[in-house]
């Protein structure tokens, strides 16, 4: 399974500074570092919204060698305080399914928010190269209080390499907020069915 991959903003100095200002980087490393050897709490600050919350995402004749990108759901903070999104991942990989990443795109560059494509297939109504797609993964993605994630949003980029039984949910999404660490599920289900 691949490992998550860190999100990041265009307005990344802004973004810096408001972060900064509400984890209080003036903290020792001490405790930093105690800090990241707890485990992180279940966190509660998120709510999913678009398609992907809701319904499934998916293909109904999926084959050996296709590679597919699934959108996330997008990420509202019900809270009043920022928070800080440092990786995706999902909880459930059926075998027959590898994970090979989770790029970071921005709507302004996609055209829209796209919620899945198939890679290498230009006939599939609805698919983008999104290899040719800026990727903003590599650094948080700050979403202030009572705000969404804007036009960022995050994919997992599927190989199948055998037969699939089973769908790919849960959209683990990790956090800080107010100096602490967080890590929350949201709904999210992909069918790559194989007939």
């Amino acid at each position: 399974m691949a490992r998550p991959v860190r999100f990041t903003r265009r307005n990344s100095l802004l973004a810096v500074a408001a972060v900064a200002a509400v984890l209080g980087f003036g903290t020792s490393s001490t405790a930093a570092t105690a800090s990241m050897s707890t485990p992180p709490a279940t966190g509660n600050a998120l709510t999913a919204a678009g398609p992907p919350a809701f319904g499934i995402l998916g293909y109904p004749h999926a084959r050996i060698g296709m590679v597919w990108r699934f959108a996330f759901p997008l990420f509202v903070n019900n809270s009043s305080m920022t928070v800080r999104i440092t990786s995706v991942r999902l909880d459930h990989v059926p075998p027959g399914a590898r994970v090979e990443g989770y790029p970071v795109y921005s709507a302004k560059d996609t055209n829209g928010y796209i919620l899945d494509s198939m890679e290498g297939e230009k006939n599939v109504p609805g698919s983008r190269d999104m290899t040719t797609m800026p990727d903003y993964s590599g650094r948080p993605l700050v979403i202030r209080g009572h705000a969404d994630s804007g036009d960022y949003y995050a994919m997992v980029r599927v190989r199948i390499v055998g037969h699939i039984g089973e769908h790919l949910s849960g959209c683990r999404v990790n956090y800080t907020q107010g100096g602490n660490r967080y890590t929350q599920e949201v709904r999210c289900e992909y069918a790559l069915d194989m007939k």
